[in-house]
């Protein structure tokens, strides 16, 4: 049975992701949590927390944006998995670092500071420009 608040806090998701054009971006964090269960027990059950007690409330309630919320989550899970920093990749290609109150609608990558660790797929837009996607295809693995 659904958590109160899950299924209107799903519904806002979907919404602002249609709203901004950014894929959704939570198949992305489930397959990232995954790794972090295996890797860091701790860091999961803080992840759960933060979801269950900070995100998913916050949503449902309407007091925060879903998007920005979600990228922020992402990006917070992506440093938990990789040291480095999140950036945003405009349709123009060029990248800057990420501002989840900017850069809701761009391309997202977690770029670890280890260059022999892959970039971490963040947010994609759902019609990404050609940059975006050569950019995508060139970090990722």
């Amino acid at each position: 049975m659904a958590r109160a608040g899950e299924e209107q806090a799903a519904r806002y998701t979907e919404e602002a992701l249609k709203r901004v054009g950014l894929a959704d971006c939570r198949p992305l964090y489930r397959k990232l949590l995954l790794r972090l269960k295996d890797r860091d027990p701790e860091a999961f059950r803080e992840a759960t927390r933060r979801y269950q007690d900070e995100m998913e409330p916050s949503i449902a309630g309407g007091t925060a944006d879903p998007v920005a919320t979600w990228l922020d989550y992402g990006a917070w899970l992506a440093g938990q998995l990789a040291e480095g920093s999140p950036l945003a990749i405009d349709a123009s290609g060029r990248a800057r670092p990420f501002d989840s109150s900017a850069d809701c609608d761009k391309l997202v990558l977690h770029v670890p500071a280890d260059d022999r660790t892959p970039a971490i797929l963040l947010a994609m837009p759902a019609a990404p420009s050609d940059p975006q996607r050569e950019t995508a295809e060139l970090l990722l693995p």
